[in-house]
């Protein structure tokens, strides 16, 4: 299947683009599932900031994806959070960290497993922005950073397919 990172997202309020852009630490969230297995969220976690569309979906389907936005709160300086799904069908979680501190750079976690953390710990876990990757058995999960659509910042991609 071909990368689907470059689509066209869902479309998006220009309001919610303007306030979006606007925020010191924006950061877009992009999830593909390219598994055969549907990833249904049971855990998610904002330490600092705040989700600014109102797109939220708590499952997606196989060869689907969503997009997210997330930024500071005002007056804030970063954002970060984790996010904790479930392979539906199997015995996997997948657990994603991110962040867009005031200092330094963006941060990304990645970890396919079979054992219970929280998303918070996945946000914990995030240290520097560079490509990651790991499997778990049959599955594979990659995060990476990519140009951003709707703000000078970054898009963290996090992908999910076979190994």
């Amino acid at each position: 299947m071909e990368s689907i990172r470059h689509w066209n997202d869902a479309p998006l309020k220009w309001e919610t683009i303007k306030l979006f852009s606007e925020r010191a630490r924006p950061l877009e969230i992009f999830i593909e599932n390219k598994s055969k297995y549907a990833l249904e969220l049971t855990e998610d976690f904002l330490d600092s900031g705040q989700r600014v569309d109102s797109t939220f979906t708590k499952s997606i389907a196989p060869g689907s994806s969503w997009l997210t936005l997330v930024a500071n709160k005002p007056p804030g300086m970063s954002v970060g959070g984790g996010l904790k799904y479930k392979l539906q069908q199997t015995k996997y979680i997948l657990y994603l960290g991110f962040s867009n501190p005031c200092l330094g750079g963006h941060k990304t976690f990645v970890c396919l497993s079979d054992v219970e953390q929280t998303a918070k710990w996945a946000y914990q876990e995030a240290k520097d922005g560079f490509f990651k990757s790991c499997s778990f058995e049959e599955c594979r999960a990659i995060a990476e950073t990519a140009p951003a659509k709707y703000c000078p910042s970054q898009r963290i991609v996090f992908t999910v397919d076979k190994s």
